[in-house]
C-alpha cells in the first residue's frame, strides 16, 4: 500500500510540473523576449526539476549487479592453475570463464605458481575487458595479493596496462562510494597497499617507466605520493627524478600543509631535480616547499655542491640566487661547491661562482686542497679554466705554490695521478716554472722524484709522457742528461723483465741480418766487374748515385747500432741491477736508432733505383715525411725523455693521444706520501 502511494504521489508530481511547463511556454510565446534571455537556463521550471531530482553519478555497466558483501567473500584455499585456464588468461578469453564458473573449483581460488591469481594476469596483459568481466564475477579479487603480496593493481601498474588500472580504479571507487564506514574506507584505501619491497601500486608503476599510468593512479588518491618504500624513495621523488613536471604538480595539488613533514624517505628532492636537470620541477619543488633547498642527500651534499656536480648551470643559478650562503657551505667531506664543479670539470660553472663571489677561490677542503689541487687530481680541468682562473689570481701563481696538509703542490698531485696534460697546463700556468719544480713536499720529494721513484718498469705513456712534460720544463745550468732511473727498473716479477730482454734481442737480430743482406745486395746489382752499377760514377751530380751514398751510410749505421744493442742486452742479464739498467737503456736507444736508419736505408734504396721516374720519386718523398715523424713521436716518449728539453718539440702532439679522462683514480703505485 505504501509503495502504491509513493508511485501515485509521484505521478502527479510530474503532471503538475508538465502542467506547469506549458503554461510557462504559452507565456513566453506571448512576450517579446529576446534570444539572448532564451538563451539563458534560468526559469524556474529549470530551477524547480534541477532542485527535485538528485545528483547520481553514472555507474559502470559491469558493477551495477555487484553486491557489496560480494567483496568480503574471501577465496578458499588455493588451487593449482591448470595450463588451459592460464593460456585462456594470458590471452583475454572471456569465453572461458563460462566454462569455469561451472566447474566445482571457484575461480576465485586458482593461482598460477607464482600466486597470481585469474585478475592478476589479465591485468598484467592488459584485457581490460576480461578484467570487467572477472570482477563482476569474483570482486574480492581485488584485495587478493600474490606471494610477492602484490595485488592486481600492482602488476597491471608495473606492466604499464592503462585501461586495466583504470578499470581497477573505476571498481575500487565504487566500493568506496558504498563503504560508509570511515574505518572501512581506511581499510579498503588499497592504493597505499605495499608489496614485498615496501612499493605501493604507484611505486609499480614509476618503477615500471609508466608516467601516464602513473598520474592516473595520482588523481585517484594523491596520498600514496609521499610514501615511501624499503629503499626510502617516495613515489614524488621518483617522478622528480624522471623529470615529468605534469605528474610532479599532480602530486603537490593542493598539498597547504609541510610538505616535508609529509614527505617519507629521501627528503632531497632539489637533489633529484638537479640531477633531472629540470628547472621548472626545480622552480615548483622550491615554490612548495623552499624549506628543502637546505636537504642534504645521503653522501652530506648540499643542493648547490650537487647541482655543480652534474653540471646543471641554470639550476645552480636558480640556487645561487635564492641563497648566497651556500656558496660557503660545505658538504660532509669539507669541500665546497666550486670543488665539486672543478673536480668534474663544468667550466661554465665555476665561473659563474667564480663570478659572484670572487673570494671563493680561496677556498680549501679539509685537506688543505686549493681549487688547483682538485683540478690536478681529476685532470678534467680544461686550460681555458686555468686561464680564467690566473686572471683572478691576484698574487701571481700563490695557488699553484700552495701545499695541501702532505705538502703536496698541485703540480704534485698532477704527477701523483700520472696527469702529463694537467701537469702541462700547470707548468704554463706559472710564470716561474722552475721554482714549482723545486718545491718539496713533506717527504723531500719534488715532482720530478716522486714521478722517477713510481716510474713503472711497463713503458706505459702516460706515464713516460709524464715525466717528459717534468723534464721539459726543467732548466739545469748546463746541458745536462737528466736522470731517469725509473724508467728502466727491473720488475719485480724477474721473468717479465727476461722476456723483455728477449723480444729486444730477436728484433735487434733481425735488424742486424736484414741490413747485412742489403749491404751485399746493394739496389741496382752488380756489373760485370763485380761493381754495383749505381757506384759508376759517385762524384757525378746524378740524383741516383747521391740517394745510393745515403743507402750505404743508412744501411752501416743500422747494422752498427743493432750490434751495439745486442752486445748491451746481454750486459743487461748480468744480474747486477744498476748495470743491467743502464745496459737497457742503452740498447733502446741503440735499436730505436738502427729502426730509424734501416727506414731511411730502404727509402734512398727505392729512390736509387727509380730516380728516373719523378712522379715516382715525389710520391715516395711525400710519403716518407708525414711517417718519418710520426716514426719520430712514437719513439719520443721511450729514448727521449732522458735528453730534457729537446723533447719538448714534440710534446704538444704527443699530449693529444693521452685521456686523462678515466673513471678511476690513476695514481702511482707504492706512494704512501700522497694524498690521491
Amino acid at each position: 500500500k505504501l509503495f502504491f502511494l509513493f508511485n501515485f504521489n509521484s505521478l502527479r508530481y510530474k503532471l503538475a510540473l508538465t502542467v506547469l511547463e506549458n503554461v510557462l511556454k504559452a507565456q513566453r510565446a506571448s512576450m517579446s523576449v529576446s534570444i539572448e534571455q532564451q538563451k539563458l537556463n534560468c526559469f524556474p521550471l529549470t530551477l524547480i526539476i534541477d532542485c527535485c531530482t538528485p545528483h547520481t553519478e553514472s555507474v559502470p555497466e559491469f558493477l551495477t549487479n555487484l553486491i557489496l558483501s560480494d567483496l568480503y567473500n574471501l577465496p578458499g584455499e588455493s588451487v593449482p592453475m591448470n595450463p588451459e585456464i592460464l593460456s585462456a588468461m594470458r590471452a583475454g578469453n572471456r569465453a572461458s570463464l563460462v566454462k569455469m564458473r561451472s566447474c566445482e573449483t571457484p575461480m576465485a581460488c586458482l593461482k598460477n605458481d607464482k600466486g597470481d591469481s585469474i585478475l592478476h594476469i589479465a591485468a598484467a596483459f592488459g584485457h581490460f575487458k576480461l578484467v570487467k568481466s572477472i570482477i563482476s564475477g569474483c570482486p574480492s579479487l581485488l584485495l587478493e595479493p600474490n606471494w610477492k603480496h602484490k595485488i592486481p593493481l600492482h602488476v597491471a601498474a608495473h606492466a604499464g596496462r592503462l585501461d586495466a588500472v583504470k578499470t581497477l580504479v573505476a571498481s575500487i571507487t565504487y566500493f568506496s562510494a558504498k563503504i560508509l564506514s570511515e574505518e572501512e574506507r581506511v581499510r579498503f584505501n588499497v592504493y597505499v597497499l605495499r608489496d614485498i619491497d615496501g612499493d605501493t601500486p604507484l611505486h609499480a608503476a614509476l618503477k615500471g617507466g609508466h608516467l601516464e599510468t602513473a598520474l592516473c593512479l595520482v588523481k585517484a588518491n594523491q596520498v600514496a605520493s609521499f610514501l615511501e618504500n624499503n629503499d626510502g624513495v617516495s613515489p614524488l621523488y621518483m617522478a622528480v627524478e624522471a623529470g615529468d613536471l605534469a605528474l610532479v604538480k599532480a602530486m603537490l595539488e593542493g598539498q597547504i600543509s609541510n610538505l616535508a613533514s609529509k614527505l617519507e624517505g629521501r627528503k632531497s628532492l632539489v637533489h633529484a631535480a638537479l640531477k633531472a636537470k629540470n628547472r621548472d620541477i626545480l622552480d615548483a619543488i622550491l615554490n612548495e616547499e623552499p624549506s628543502l633547498v637546505n636537504e642534504r642527500d645521503e653522501d652530506g651534499r648540499t643542493c648547490l655542491s650537487f647541482g655543480a656536480s652534474v653540471g646543471f648551470y641554470k639550476g645552480v643559478c636558480k640556487l645561487l640566487d635564492r641563497s648566497t650562503s651556500s656558496v660557503f657551505e660545505c658538504n660532509d667531506d669539507g669541500s665546497f661547491p666550486i670543488h665539486m664543479a672543478v673536480e668534474k670539470g663544468h667550466v661554465d660553472v665555476v665561473k659563474e661562482i667564480l663570478k659572484r663571489f670572487p673570494d671563493s677561490i680561496e677556498l680549501v677542503n679539509k685537506h688543505g686542497q686549493n681549487i688547483l689541487h682538485i683540478a690536478a687530481k681529476s685532470g678534467k680541468a680544461r686550460p681555458l679554466l686555468f686561464k680564467y682562473i690566473k686572471r683572478l689570481d691576484k698574487e701571481e701563481s700563490h695557488l699553484l705554490e700552495e701545499q695541501d696538509e702532505d705538502g703536496n703542490t698541485p703540480l704534485h698531485l698532477a704527477t701523483i695521478n700520472w696527469r702529463p696534460r694537467t701537469a702541462k697546463d700547470l707548468i704554463s700556468f706559472s710564470s716561474n716554472a722552475t721554482k714549482i719544480l723545486k718545491i718539496r713536499n713533506k717527504d723531500g720529494l719534488t715532482s720530478l722524484d716522486i714521478a722517477e721513484m713510481n716510474l713503472q718498469s711497463n713503458y706505459i705513456f702516460r706515464e713516460r709522457m709524464t715525466l717528459m712534460v717534468l723534464i721539459s720544463a726543467y732548466k739545469p745550468k748546463r746541458y745536462e742528461r737528466i736522470p731517469a732511473s725509473g724508467m728502466t727498473l727491473r720488475s719485480v716479477d724477474a721473468s717479465k723483465y727476461k722476456d723483455r730482454v728477449n723480444a729486444l734481442l730477436v728484433v735487434a737480430t733481425l735488424i742486424a741480418t736484414v741490413t747485412f743482406a742489403a749491404g751485399i745486395t746493394v739496389p741496382g746489382g752488380f756489373n760485370s766487374s763485380g761493381m754495383a752499377v749505381l757506384d759508376n760514377n759517385l762524384l757525378s751530380l746524378n740524383s741516383s748515385n747521391h740517394n745510393f751514398v745515403f743507402f750505404v751510410v743508412s744501411d752501416i749505421l743500422a747494422m752498427l747500432s743493432s750490434m751495439v744493442a745486442i752486445v748491451a742486452l746481454f750486459w743487461a742479464q748480468t744480474g747486477d741491477p744498476d748495470l743491467d739498467d743502464r745496459a737497457f737503456q742503452l740498447a733502446v736507444q741503440y735499436l730505436s736508432l738502427a729502426i730509424t736508419s734501416m727506414i731511411f736505408a730502404f727509402l734512398y734504396g727505392v729512390l736509387a733505383t727509380t730516380s728516373r721516374n719523378k712522379l715516382l720519386v715525389v710520391f715516395i718523398n711525400c710519403v716518407q715525411v708525414p711517417f718519418s715523424y710520426l716514426l719520430f713521436y712514437v719513439l719520443a716518449p721511450y729514448v727521449g725523455s732522458g735528453i730534457g728539453r729537446s723533447m719538448n718539440i714534440c710534446i704538444g702532439i704527443l699530449l693529444r693521444f693521452v685521456d686523462e679522462d678515466d673513471a678511476e683514480t690513476y695514481h702511482t703505485s707504492g706512494s704512501a706520501q700522497t694524498r690521491a
